[in-house]
């Protein structure tokens, strides 16, 4: 029997989501004849990141931040999109652009899945996100994948981790952790679950927030001695 069970996000935790993001942005803008420049692409993160907050807080559905995000961001060029449109090159780009992994995560993982049962824990798009993880060099590790649209609710919601318990068992609760990027689903998601956090920040950003993760680590092995 296993030491415990660790949740991961995928998205900035397995993998750079960031390169990702701009792989598939910069596939999108193309089919606009847009030109865009790195200041444009970091706008339309802040865009992207702003609706999908919106959506953590019930303020957006889905299929608002979907679509709407690529309006909002065009606009501000007065360029007009159909959002629906936008979405699908985006997330099609999205879902074939290579993985990027983070320094020693593969071997940590390696190590890990020898004392802990592993899943990973993701919100977004059900399709786009299957078709990421099938790429993903050590699926093989993980004994199961929950993405949101699946579970029908969201990080950091808790019904999505009772989603979660209800099939991994509810016995492994008590000893689970979430590592995660994002304090405001992971961390704080991990929080409402009562279960133990570990916050991977390997891009050193400031915690500006009330929520606390157990644990913070800016490199992924770190992982090996602070469970």
């Amino acid at each position: 029997m296993k030491e415990g069970t660790i949740l991961f996000d995928f998205d900035d935790t397995l993998v750079d989501f960031k390169a990702a993001e701009t792989y598939a942005f910069y596939k999108l803008i193309d089919c606009y004849n847009f030109n865009a420049s790195p200041q444009d692409f970091n706008f339309f993160t802040k865009v992207n990141q702003q609706h999908w907050q919106d959506f953590q807080k019930g303020e957006l559905s889905k299929d608002e931040v979907l679509s709407q995000r690529f309006e909002r961001f065009f606009e501000s060029y007065n360029i007009n999109v159909d959002g629906q449109q936008a979405d699908s090159i985006f997330r099609d780009a999205l879902a074939n652009a290579p993985l990027t992994y983070f320094d020693n995560m593969l071997n940590t993982l390696k190590e890990l899945s020898r004392k802990f049962d592993l899943y990973i824990v993701t919100n977004g798009v059900l399709e786009t996100q299957e078709r990421r993880i099938a790429k993903f060099a050590l699926k093989d590790l993980f004994d199961g994948v929950f993405v949101s649209e699946q579970t029908g609710y969201q990080k950091p919601m808790p019904e999505f981790f009772d989603y979660v318990f209800d099939k991994i068992g509810e016995c492994r609760r008590s000893n689970t952790m979430i590592v995660g990027d994002s304090l405001s689903s992971d961390i704080l998601g991990g929080i409402n679950a009562n279960i133990k956090t570990c916050w991977f920040n390997p891009r050193h950003q400031i915690n500006d927030t009330n929520i606390e993760a157990n644990v913070t680590i800016n490199h992924f092995e770190e992982l090996l001695v602070t469970i």
